[in-house]
């Protein structure tokens, strides 16, 4: 994780620019390339590369190598396009739950147990009172698993949703809290 180029190492601003291809194919491959080369000018880039593809029909392998990617640089700069991806999928139809335990798994490794925590809060507040759809109970499910091993403050919240969560959320953090 370097900020500058690495003896041996790709210059990385080749697959940055591949990251605004047309062909998702091509924005996959260049975050993955990104992710092997661990240079933190990559950071942004591949968090607006997530927050381009949540804007459209996501391509979800293109978010899963992003966030893979995201999680080794340890990208904090990237922890909104997370978050927001999360928020997205939530309100979706349809959502593969591999991409959303990526995206999960990254926001953890970047951010820690408060930056889940965030999410679980933000997720809450952003669905609240909306029409539920399909990708809201993948990444309720991903989250509120997640956020059962955060520690004490984390915990804390999954209690709280437990007892008086929305009606969609609730049942889920009374499964994972129920498991502790």
């Amino acid at each position: 994780m370097s900020t500058n180029e690495e003896p041996g190492q790709p210059d990385p601003t080749l697959y940055i620019d591949r990251l605004q291809d047309d062909d998702a194919f091509c924005r996959e491959a260049a975050a993955w390339s990104l992710g092997e080369i661990g240079d933190a000018r990559a950071a942004r880039p591949l968090a607006g590369l997530i927050l381009r593809e949540i804007q459209t029909v996501p391509h979800e392998e293109v978010v899963r190598a992003a966030a893979v990617a995201i999680a080794r640089l340890g990208a904090v700069d990237a922890l909104y396009a997370l978050m927001r991806a999360l928020c997205s999928f939530g309100r979706s139809d349809a959502v593969e739950e591999e991409t959303v335990v990526e995206v999960v798994e990254a926001l953890g490794e970047v951010g820690g147990p408060n930056a889940v925590r965030e999410a679980t809060e933000r997720l809450v507040r952003e669905t609240a009172g909306r029409p539920h759809a399909e990708g809201l109970a993948v990444v309720t499910r991903v989250l509120l698993a997640r956020l059962g091993l955060c520690g004490d403050a984390a915990v804390a919240t999954l209690k709280r949703l437990a007892r008086g969560g929305p009606e969609s959320i609730r049942p889920v953090a009374q499964h994972f809290y129920a498991a502790l």
